[in-house]
């Protein structure tokens, strides 16, 4: 006798995400926990993004949208600036903050991690969906969804 599984428990809300959702850093999101975003970006500046600094506490006056286009010009295309040895969420912020646009969808996040993981000495993997639960829970690190219009 084989038995039926029961219907998945969905909410409306997850039937209504779009397959393929865009993610971006929300600055909001971080100020809204008592944290700098200056501080918290400039701590994922790589060297050369520093250097091009006039002083050293001269990032303290830019903006967010500064402090990324200096990311994105100085350190997206550094080979260690993403690292397969890095936590998860720490990727992600890092892949949003020189991204061109500023956001990414989860098909191209996934495909960038498993890029990074699958050369690595220690091969790790996540699925797409549990990637997505993830980033949907990633307030901390100021990550959220690009509510589509």
């Amino acid at each position: 006798m084989t038995t039926k599984a029961p219907p998945e428990d969905t909410t409306a809300q997850e039937e209504n995400a779009p397959e393929d959702p865009r993610y971006t850093v929300e600055p909001a999101l971080i100020e809204s926990q008592g944290r700098s975003v200056a501080v918290v970006v400039v701590d994922r500046l790589c060297d050369a993004a520093l250097a091009k600094l006039k002083t050293p506490d001269a990032w303290r006056a830019l903006s967010f949208l500064q402090m990324r286009r200096l990311a994105r010009e100085s350190c997206a295309k550094q080979e260690d600036y993403l690292s397969a040895g890095q936590p998860v969420l720490e990727t992600v912020f890092r892949m949003l903050l020189v991204s061109p646009s500023g956001t990414m969808p989860l098909s191209d996040i996934h495909e960038t991690l498993v890029g990074l993981w699958t050369t690595s000495p220690s091969p790790r993997h996540i699925g797409i969906d549990a990637l997505r639960r993830v980033l949907d829970h990633a307030e901390h690190f100021g990550i959220g969804a690009v509510e589509s219009k």
